[in-house]
């Protein structure tokens, strides 16, 4: 006997029936997405809000401020006072000058230097331990990241001794402690470049051997641009936790308003302006737009390496 199922027309049910369900069907379907969607909406104009609320605010006067206790969504008049005073205030007391961009110019100096050494060393790290067979490079790695577990905090009053002891905490040399130890890359980052570099045919290596390069001139013109995107992504995190950090350039650096970076500086302004609502929203706005555009430039990589290398192993 035919166990198939003999479509609803042969059983006897009336097609408007079978049209009528399907209707539901689709209406249902239907349902479900325009919720999904007033959920995401809901639930992207929360996390868009906080950026809203400081761009209006940075563009209101101070005067409408202190005329009212409720949100001004709009402002009546568009005020660049805080945008002004931003790029004009100097730490240093009877003096305007341009601070801000002695703080951005070292912020991005350090950035850079820091985050792209990090990525070349800790990518031939890497490539060593994916590519490269040697003895003992499993437990290597194993030891390398259990190092992730050592809090950093940890480390912050025995790195300050050594620094002070080697006169590393003054004058121009202040910049070494801030930089050296993050130029060399992290666990972190390795573990992240291995998973994705060992999904680098093997063959691909082999045949650069066959070719005559050596180790390191095959990680250079195979691996890197093979694994861009995984650069890329490891890059952008690199560089915004370089640009966001405070506690390594106050314990250095700050001595000199000349050596501050932009958080060092954001702190010294907010608390000289922390009645000025204006001028808070304005300096973190101003702070954001270099994250926002390196973001939008590199976004197509960084989503691929994130989305590709994360799952590789």
């Amino acid at each position: 006997m035919n166990s198939r199922r003999i479509p609803l027309i042969e059983e006897g049910i009336p097609a408007r029936e079978i049209i009528a369900t399907k209707k539901f069907v689709r209406s249902k379907k239907i349902m479900g997405a325009i919720l999904i969607f007033a959920i995401l909406m809901m639930y992207a104009m929360f996390l868009l809000s906080p950026f809203y609320t400081i761009f209006i605010t940075s563009f209101v006067n101070q005067i409408d401020l202190q005329s009212t206790n409720s949100f001004i969504w709009w402002p009546r008049t568009w005020s660049f006072d805080g945008f002004k005073n931003l790029f004009t205030y100097s730490p240093m007391p009877d003096e305007i000058s341009v601070e801000l961009l002695f703080a951005f110019g070292n912020t991005f100096l350090i950035a850079i230097i820091t985050s792209v050494s990090s990525l070349f060393f800790s990518g031939m790290a890497a490539f060593a331990y994916s590519k490269i067979r040697f003895k003992g490079s499993n437990a290597l790695f194993f030891v390398q990241l259990c190092t992730m577990m050592i809090p950093a905090a940890t480390l912050t009053v025995p790195s300050f001794i050594f620094f002070n002891q080697l006169g590393w905490t003054k004058g121009e040399l202040s910049y070494l402690p801030v930089v050296l130890p993050a130029m060399f890359g992290g666990a972190t980052v390795i573990f992240f470049l291995r998973s994705y570099m060992t999904s680098i045919p093997d063959e691909v290596i082999e045949a650069a051997k066959i070719d005559g390069l050596s180790p390191f001139k095959t990680y250079l013109k195979i691996i890197i641009p093979e694994a861009f995107p995984a650069f890329i992504a490891q890059f952008i995190f690199a560089f915004v936790a370089s640009y966001n950090s405070y506690l390594k350039p106050l314990l250095y650096l700050a001595d000199d308003p000349h050596h501050y970076t932009l958080q060092i500086f954001l702190q010294e302004y907010s608390g000289t302006f922390k009645a000025n609502p204006n001028y808070l929203c304005s300096s973190v706005l101003v702070a954001l737009v270099p994250l926002i555009l390196i973001f939008i430039v590199t976004q197509k990589f960084f989503i691929e390496g994130v989305t590709v290398g994360g799952g590789k192993e």
